[in-house]
């Protein structure tokens, strides 16, 4: 099971654990060149964006990731 999305954790780290998460991440418009080792409260502060929106979005992924986990792992 996949851990939540913090504030504290850094760009690489949330885009690193799935390709949906890296798209979301890219969707914020962050720099993910030169700043991905920023955490994301610090890269939604640089951009305007709402931290608890982001949290929300990134966090609603890893709920849906989990699920589709529980449901293969119930029909194995």
């Amino acid at each position: 099971m996949m851990e939540y999305i913090t504030k504290d954790m850094s760009l690489k780290e949330i885009m690193e654990k799935d390709d949906k998460l890296f798209k979301q991440i890219t969707k914020f418009g962050f720099d993910i060149c030169c700043t991905k080792m920023d955490t994301l409260e610090d890269s939604c502060q640089k951009k305007g964006i709402n931290l608890n929106l982001a949290l929300n979005k990134l966090n609603n992924i890893v709920d849906d990731i989990n699920y589709i986990e529980k449901l293969i792992e119930e029909n194995q």
